[in-house]
């Protein structure tokens, strides 16, 4: 299937795998360097420039759980804001110098969320793909429970940090997704173009 893409008044000829035929051996696919207006790509077989997955109606609930962890940072990201308020942390400053802080506790629930969210943003869109409702679910566990978790930063105590701990789950389940739609659907993938 050839499809144009025009850039800057120039056309771009690709060869791009159908939809039906994604997780079959791939063919004559293409890809050239050279962007002119005179140079049609030549198709060599073995190299794919995109490949069109198909996505199931439930992946919007994937969506809706991306969607909820943005919120979930916002929130923590305005209850940081109004501690460093209260507790007159001026910025650029990212933790208060006292020993004992409430300011610490919430930027740091803050914190450890970022720390993790590429990563759970990566599992559950990939994830997703093969079992969105699986994603969705335990996607939303590490949403429920990062807000347990900041929730019990909040009081002061970073020890009540742990009521929320069982996030790790929902991440954990999120990775076993990732694994089991690569190794079925992927991986033969590239068995088969290799043989």
């Amino acid at each position: 299937m050839d499809v144009g893409l025009k850039l800057q008044g120039m056309t771009m000829q690709s060869c791009l795998i159908p939809c039906s035929s994604f997780f079959q051996k791939p063919r004559h696919l293409s890809f050239s360097s050279r962007l002119d207006r005179n140079h049609q790509p030549r198709c060599r077989p073995g190299i794919a420039i995109a490949a069109a997955v198909p996505i199931a109606p439930e992946y919007g609930y994937v969506v809706l759980t991306a969607v909820s962890s943005a919120i979930l940072t916002q929130w923590q990201s305005i209850q940081v804001s109004r501690q460093r308020i209260k507790s007159g942390v001026k910025y650029p400053k990212m933790y208060e110098d006292a020993e004992v802080s409430l300011f610490n506790c919430y930027q740091r629930a803050h914190q450890n969320t970022l720390e993790s969210y590429p990563a759970f943003l990566s599992l559950l869109i990939v994830g997703g793909f093969g079992y969105p409702i699986t994603a969705s679910v335990c996607g939303a566990i590490w949403v429920l429970g990062r807000v347990f978790y900041s929730l019990g930063y909040y009081t002061g105590d970073p020890n009540n940090r742990f009521k929320g701990m069982w996030n790790t789950f929902g991440l954990l389940g999120l990775l076993i997704t990732c694994l089991t739609f690569g190794v079925r659907q992927v991986l033969p993938l590239y068995l088969s173009s290799s043989v």
